[in-house]
């Protein structure tokens, strides 16, 4: 028998050696033995300290919500004042969302927290497994969220677990809750749809690398890109319904208005696509482009090239552009004609939807801009291991099924079954 270690990136062989099986006669494996499914570590996971803002805040009744690299959560008045602030023991970089008289939120120290709205009180916290990327969502009764843990996880409004959905890669997108269906992508490349109240699976969809970020809708067609070329769109049986191929991976999230697609792409365009596919214009920015917001025929959108961008919605001309002091990552909010958006200079901007010029600015209590541990960021290679039976099988003789573990179904003709120090670990690097 011959073992095959294959790169799943690039689908090379990296290795083969043999495993000699003569001492079982005629075993063979009818399944795949060893296969790791560990990504590519995205760099959010590596964003270190710091007083940079990178989620989108929530606008609500006066208020300003929003999470900070410095491991502080703030709530400040829509004239800029803070109110007040509420410290984790990490980096904040999910989007919080607001649950009745509650803002939840979750942290980089593996806690979804649920603070008072009007005072920052801590109502109660969450532990998951790892960190939480992940925007939570809620339908009123329940919250949703990943984490790098692999789970998705449902809770109650109290904070107690009801169910939790395991996959195998680390979940950065933010959940979607459309017709009863939740909807979110993992790292193992695949988008699922869960029954919202039971968490049973109902059908997933494979891709070609990591889903991250949020997803667009539109006449029950779900929209959305992974770290790779492509953008799909699924409608609610899991069936491709829409592709559109990018020069470069677009791994932010997708809006849909109006029939019209806005996709923010790494080759330092936003494109608008129509629902068939063809392309209504593209805008060009100086670098990557970020998560758009649409306001009254207006689609406002930050860059890595340190700009935010107002530009008209259906024909693609500039109506404004502002400068920050770093670049943009948070997506913005449009609220009574002001817009509110964090920077990575450490800044929390209020700005005029008209012209773009500065209402007030917030300094976070770090003036130091977050970095990127490039320890973490080193890629990681998948490999999956194929084992191949160099034997015929010998019809004559009389054969035993046996289960050995998860690795499969094994056949031979020994009744004491495969000595498993033969075959070691199920997952692992190699």
């Amino acid at each position: 028998m011959r073992k095959y270690i294959m790169d799943t990136d690039t689908g090379e062989l990296v290795s083969e050696s043999s495993f000699d099986t003569s001492a079982f006669h005629d075993i063979e494996l009818t399944q795949q033995l060893n296969e790791t499914f560990e990504l590519k570590l995205d760099p959010s996971w590596a964003i270190t300290v710091g007083g940079s803002i990178f989620c989108k805040p929530v606008v609500e009744n006066g208020m300003i919500y929003f999470g900070c690299c410095d491991k502080k959560f703030y709530a400040l008045s829509t004239e800029g004042r803070l109110i007040w602030d509420f410290e984790t023991d990490g980096v904040i970089l999910s989007s919080p969302c607001i649950v009745g008289e509650m803002v939840v939120f979750g942290s980089y120290d593996c806690n979804l927290y649920a603070l008072e709205k009007s005072t920052g009180k801590l109502l109660w916290k969450f532990p998951a497994e790892d960190k939480i990327f992940s925007k939570p969502c809620t339908d009123g009764k329940r919250i949703y969220f990943g984490s790098k843990d692999c789970n998705l996880y449902c809770i109650d409004t109290e904070g107690k677990l009801i169910w939790k959905f395991r996959t195998n890669g680390p979940i950065e997108t933010h959940p979607l809750i459309h017709n009863n269906i939740l909807y979110f992508g993992s790292g193992d490349r695949n988008l699922y749809a869960l029954d919202a109240e039971k968490g049973i699976l109902l059908w997933k969809f494979a891709t070609k690398s990591t889903l991250r970020a949020g997803f667009g809708v539109w006449n029950d067609v779900i929209y959305f890109a992974g770290m790779e070329r492509t953008v799909y769109g699924v409608n609610t049986d899991g069936k491709q319904v829409f592709s559109f191929a990018m020069n470069d991976y677009g791994s932010n999230s997708i809006l849909a208005e109006n029939g019209i697609i806005y996709i923010p792409s790494r080759d330092n365009h936003l494109y608008a696509v129509k629902t068939n596919g063809e392309i209504l214009w593209k805008f060009k920015a100086a670098n990557a482009v970020e998560a758009p917001t649409f306001h009254k025929g207006v689609i406002y959108f930050g860059s890595c090239d340190c700009n935010l961008y107002a530009v008209d919605a259906f024909s693609g001309n500039l109506i404004w552009k502002f400068p920050s002091g770093n670049i943009l990552v948070s997506t913005p909010v449009v609220c009574n004609g002001v817009i509110y958006m964090g920077g990575w200079d450490c800044n929390f901007y209020a700005l005029s939807a008209s012209d773009g010029r500065v209402v007030w600015k917030f300094r976070t209590s770090i003036s130091t801009v977050s970095k990127f541990d490039t320890e973490l960021m080193r890629p990681q290679r998948q490999f999956k291991t194929i084992w191949i039976s160099e034997e015929e099988e010998k019809p004559e003789e009389k054969k035993e099924e046996r289960e050995l573990s998860d690795y499969g179904r094994i056949e031979s003709d020994y009744a004491a079954g495969l000595s498993k120090d033969y075959i070691k670990g199920k997952k692992g690097y190699l």
